[in-house]
């Protein structure tokens, strides 16, 4: 650990900010030269190509703005021609007094509107789509050559660039080819993380590794959550009212009156989180939560300070509360840190205070007030285990696979290239933050962890779940469930039987199917009477599927990753009503088929 880390960490925005972002893109920079030189493809050439191809794209373009003028003419003489036959007839048949003058004129404006029409107008618009389609067509294949060109460089890539971009770039953080069993049981015995799966959780992606020695997982998880609907209904009535007229004589009349109801009922609701998972043995007692305020930039302006100070105000009130009742907590000497962090619900003061140094305190702030997130990260901490949420994940493209940067331009690829992965670490260094901000976590190293098996299976719910829902979900989805966006599938994992390296898993989808009801919400019209309102709502109800996978390990051979691009390649070449393989972080899953195991697959595509 020492050699990896840099006293600089302990200004850890500075830090990046002056030296880690620029140098990280600089070695990303020069990877993808190397990568470059040795597909020996021509950027010059390329450059060459794109410029012909940029040429017949701006051709393209302005024939479909001319196309464009042609249809807007088309339009206008089809108002004419329309507009001037219905004149006329209306003129001939239908007008008392019939003004001839209009008629002639009208029948000027149809046959000179038609004749621009037919003889000008419906000509060019021909004319020009067949045009741009020979145009794309040309550039459709010049993308396919474009394509071929790049084909050499194309080739190089895989999704294990990003980790070693990190491994060459930043010492202090170590990225595990997976998250095996090993992380799994040292985060879970050795610092309390939750060993057993949620039933509304599922794990879409996770990666893992280590920060200066201690244990990470970044996860990203579908969330399921049942929420209320509100649905709404109307009805018309009509009753008899009695009035008074301007002369006091009393009359009646009829009113229309339309009610409105509503009714709330519970219904899921889905969402997709990035979540920091870290381990550290500092303040093994203390656990607190916080929440970010959104807000980016320093206390500035009268409301800003007002709502400041009045929570300076609130802690005062509450130290001075427990001091009355016995209690623990205690507001820090910095109220304003204690205001802005405002973990208000700490059980432990002098551990509080041991990791919330000064320092600390100065770089949680300066994050505040300098990231260009601003404070936007959620921190939990329980005992030995700390939570991170941040906002800016949301934006996060956690897979980085091939895809991302494969393109017919050299200069595409390579802007791709390098702005995925410094995006990629941005994210995960911006996650990291709050922690490296804390001394006393950059001080302490996990122990040496020795695993012993202790399960009859070889994989976590977090790796099976994960793999799953890389496959095409609609082949776990419960056949009567309903597909639509605000119902979704959460797929639940748990191992059936192991057999060497092979765990078969059985996956559960949890989903909805919905039947509707009406309710009858009796209203008050203006008339004192009551009636009864129809609301048509939805009932949710849940549906479940059982299906079974296998899940296995591969082991990369070489340090040109054939493996991971025959199984990247196999992988993202499955038509997705076909998916029912996975390969991920040297992960693989198959749905399973007795007339094919997942070994004999693996074997075909490592060895094709």
């Amino acid at each position: 650990m020492a050699a990896e880390w840099n006293e600089k960490l302990l200004e850890p925005l500075k830090y990046y900010e002056s030296e880690l972002k620029e140098h990280f893109r600089q070695v990303t920079i020069n990877y993808f030269e190397n990568l470059a030189q040795k597909s020996g493809v021509s950027r010059e050439d390329s450059a060459q190509f794109m410029k012909e191809y940029n040429e017949l794209a701006r051709s393209t373009q302005d024939l479909e703005g001319s196309l464009s003028t042609y249809k807007f003419f088309r339009g206008v003489c089809k108002i004419l021609l329309w507009g001037s036959a219905i004149w006329a007839l209306w003129e001939y048949f239908l007008a008392s007094y019939p003004d001839p003058e209009n008629i002639f004129w009208c029948v000027v404006v149809f046959i000179l509107s038609g004749a621009i029409y037919l003889l000008k107008i419906a000509p060019s618009i021909a004319e020009l789509k067949d045009k741009i389609g020979n145009l794309e067509s040309h550039m459709a294949e010049m993308r396919r050559k474009g394509y071929e060109m790049m084909a050499p460089l194309n080739a190089l890539f895989h999704g294990e660039m990003t980790h070693e971009l990190i491994k060459k770039a930043i010492p202090f953080i170590h990225l595990d080819p997976n998250f095996d069993m090993k992380r799994f049981s040292q985060l879970v015995e050795s610092y309390g993380l939750n060993g057993t799966s949620h039933e509304n959780i599922s794990t879409l992606d996770i990666s893992s590794g280590t920060i200066l020695g201690n244990p990470f997982i970044f996860v990203k998880r579908l969330i399921h959550e049942m929420g209320d609907y509100t649905y709404t209904g109307e009805r018309v009535v009509q009753y008899v009212e009695s009035y008074r007229d301007s002369n006091g004589n009393l009359r009646h009349r009829t009113v229309t009156e339309t009610l409105h109801a509503s009714v709330t009922k519970p219904g899921p609701y889905y969402s997709n989180i990035v979540s920091l998972v870290y381990g550290n043995d500092a303040a093994p007692n203390l656990s607190f939560s916080r929440e970010a305020s959104g807000k980016k930039g320093e206390v500035s302006g009268l409301w800003d300070k007002f709502k400041l100070n009045r929570e300076i105000s609130e802690i005062r009130d509450k130290t001075r509360d427990a001091i009355k009742t016995g209690g623990t907590f205690q507001g820090m000497a910095n109220e304003k840190f204690d205001a802005r962090f405002h973990a208000l619900d700490r059980d432990n003061e002098q551990e509080f205070r041991l990791l919330f140094t000064p320092l600390a305190q100065e770089n949680i702030e300066y994050i505040f007030d300098h990231s260009p997130y601003g404070d936007d990260f959620d921190f939990e901490k329980n005992k030995k285990i700390n939570v991170i949420c941040a906002k800016n994940t949301a934006n996060w493209k956690f897979d980085a696979g091939p895809f991302n940067y494969i393109d017919f331009n050299f200069e595409s690829i390579k802007d791709k290239f390098i702005n995925f992965n410094c995006d990629y670490f941005d994210h995960m260094f911006f996650s990291f933050l709050p922690l490296l901000s804390i001394p006393l976590y950059q001080q302490m190293m996990a122990q040496d962890y020795i695993y012993h098996k202790n399960c009859d299976y070889n994989y976590n719910f977090y790796v099976t779940e994960m793999l799953a829902n890389e496959m095409n979900v609609d082949y776990f989805y419960p056949s009567d469930a309903d597909v639509r966006d605000n119902v979704r599938a959460v797929l639940k994992t748990r191992p059936v039987r192991s057999s060497g390296d092979v765990d078969t898993v059985e996956v559960e989808a949890h989903s909805y199917r919905t039947e509707w009801h009406r309710d009858y919400v009796p209203v008050r019209a203006g008339n004192g009477e009551y009636y009864d309102v129809p609301v048509d709502w939805e009932e949710y109800i849940p549906v479940s599927r059982k299906e079974y996978m296998e899940v296995s390990k591969m082991d990369d051979e070489g340090e040109d990753f054939a493996t991971v691009k025959n199984m990247e390649k196999y992988f993202y070449s499955q038509d997705y009503s076909q998916k029912t393989f996975a390969y991920k972080n040297h992960m693989v899953g198959k749905v399973y088929d007795e007339n094919m195991s997942i070994t004999d697959l693996v074997n075909q595509i490592v060895h094709p």
